[in-house]
């Protein structure tokens, strides 16, 4: 016994070494600058400051948590990049000790402790925008972290029937409800299963309070703050326009639609991944001497391949599990009689499959998918052993493939972070933080952070065009309310005639454009009329980059 709690720590530690090591190499390494991170840490800001979301702030998210707390939190914190950098160490933290205490439970600690260092791997520190440190949102991180101990307390309430872990897990189901609404999802399916056992009148009113006690708070947050029913009004009118923009629906067109693309995708993923795995099992099959040396050179043609045909290698990190919710789903119907035998199995597969329903015909997790996919793969495992391979070689066998292919997709998104290590080797340094670039971009941001900073005083208002307000949060300039910053999408909700409209009202000091020679050129698409203004009433200081550019205008 005191061996195998030796163990049990020893590869705890042994994540815990190599989640530092990986927090080091990483740091400040993950952040891109023309996407929404920016956003992040900017409207946080701005609402430590006094700014009130939904009236001042534009939130795309819907739900409010994420927000109010790390304004909250840069109260007291140093307003610095760092600050943001360690509450995602810490969401992290909770995420992949979550993730190894709940595989625990159905599995071994050496399985767990596999499928730990592989969510590591694959999404805290994958090198993009959709990782878990410096995430493009941290509503869905927050989320995803309260949605994990919620599940992790519900099955001990489901193992001990201990009150304590089922007010637990209300709570941090409606505190995940609170970060994104994906997640509100959740708190029905939690009710749902619950209310499938007899309770007491008074339990369920305390499972209630529980769920509500996040949301209710946030919500006496806001109208403390001064948000009013007109406020919320006008929010809601234009996040109408917003959810039917042509731009999201082409964003989410795979990911959340059922067609064509989406079965291909899925059956492609699906003939790639169980090609693979039956590979790997039979090599597993039998441990004749001719079949560990086959075994040992295609391990070492793989990790070849890593390193040297990169391509093959992106696809099987970026989509390796594109069919893993039908998979999910469909073993689980079809074993679904025994529900009353394996409510634990059933309860972590359908919290898995209702968290990721946005993602449900093609879990790429190129986007959203790298979020759910954690929690679906202990779904597919434990699926796979607990219900379908009862034979003891069987399951030996299996458990040895599944952890085979891991530990390969582990070595692949290892593969795939290191090139950022490689390539982000510029440093940015400003008092709210150091950001590592590569020499493209540096070369576009360092010269319009230095103009900023040197020329602007902290009291003038900087209007960044584009989807980068990160530079307002490195030179420390406020923008103006809910028309700081927007995407495609938020500016088709916005209109063209809103948006100048709030400029001729505020009157900017400074412009910055963030555009490109390319299709993706902002004054040339979603952005021309705006910029069309912009050009007529301000003239260019400077201009920074080549095929991507900054413009700096200043107001006549």
């Amino acid at each position: 016994m005191k061996w195998e709690n030796l163990k049990e720590y020893r590869l705890l530690l042994i994540i815990v070494f190599l989640f530092l090591v990986n927090l080091f190499l990483f740091n400040n390494k993950m952040i891109n600058i023309n996407t929404d991170f920016g956003r992040e840490i900017f409207f946080s800001k701005m609402i430590s400051q006094g700014a009130v979301l939904y009236r001042d702030i534009f939130n795309t998210f819907v739900c409010p948590f994420s927000y109010l707390f790390n304004g909250l939190v840069l109260k007291f914190a140093p307003v610095n990049i760092s600050t943001f950098y360690a509450l995602g160490a810490v969401n992290c933290v909770i995420i992949l000790g979550g993730i190894y205490f709940i595989s625990k439970k159905f599995l071994s600690n050496t399985v767990s402790a596999i499928i730990t260092a592989f969510v590591m791997y694959y999404c805290c520190f994958y090198a993009g925008l959709m990782n878990f440190l410096t995430p493009y949102s941290y509503a869905i991180v927050y989320g995803l972290s309260a949605c994990i101990v919620s599940i992790l307390a519900y099955l001990h309430f489901l193992k001990t029937d201990k009150k304590f872990f089922l007010y637990a897990a209300f709570l941090f189901g409606g505190l995940s409800g609170a970060c994104k609404y994906e997640f509100c999802l959740y708190g029905l399916f939690l009710f749902a299963f619950f209310l499938i056992k007899k309770c007491d009148i008074k339990t369920f009113f305390y499972c209630c309070a529980a769920f509500f006690t996040v949301p209710l708070l946030c919500v006496i947050v806001l109208f403390s703050q001064g948000l009013d029913f007109q406020d919320i009004s006008n929010y809601l009118a234009i996040l109408k326009e917003f959810v039917h923009q042509p731009y999201l629906k082409k964003v989410y067109a795979i990911t959340c639609y059922l067609n064509k693309d989406s079965i291909i995708s899925s059956v492609r993923t699906f003939a790639a991944a169980l090609i693979l795995s039956g590979v790997i099992y039979k090599l597993y099959e039998k441990d004749l001497l001719t079949v560990k040396i086959t075994r040992r050179f295609l391990w070492c043609l793989l990790t070849a391949g890593v390193f040297f045909y990169f391509p093959l290698t992106e696809y099987y990190a970026y989509c390796f599990f594109g069919f893993i919710t039908y998979a999910v789903l469909i073993l689980a119907l079809l074993k679904i009689k025994t529900i009353q035998d394996n409510k634990d199995v059933y309860f972590l597969a359908g919290a898995s499959l209702i968290i990721s329903l946005k993602s449900f015909w093609y879990i790429a997790t190129n986007f959203y998918g790298r979020y759910f996919i954690a929690l679906l793969v202990i779904s597919l495992f434990v699926i796979l052993k607990n219900l379908y391979f009862k034979d003891v070689k069987a399951s030996l066998v299996f458990e040895k493939t599944f952890c085979a292919l891991l530990i390969f997709l582990s070595f692949c998104a290892f593969r795939l972070n290191l090139v950022a290590l490689v390539l982000k080797d510029r440093i940015i340094k400003t008092p709210y933080g150091a950001i590592a670039l590569t020499n493209k971009e540096q070369q576009l941001l360092a010269p319009a952070v230095k103009y900023i900073t040197e020329n602007t005083n902290p009291n003038q208002k900087v209007v960044t065009l584009g989807n980068s307000p990160l530079l307002n949060f490195l030179t420390d300039r406020n923008s103006i309310p809910f028309y700081s910053h927007y995407d495609e999408a938020i500016a088709g909700a916005y209109g063209s005639g809103r948006i100048i409209n709030a400029y001729k009202f505020y009157k900017p000091d400074y412009i910055t454009i963030f555009d490109s020679n390319d299709g993706s050129s902002y004054c040339k698409t979603y952005g021309k009329e705006v910029c069309q203004w912009v050009f007529s009433n301000y003239k260019k200081e400077i201009q920074t980059g080549v095929n991507e550019k900054i413009y700096i205008m200043k107001k006549f």
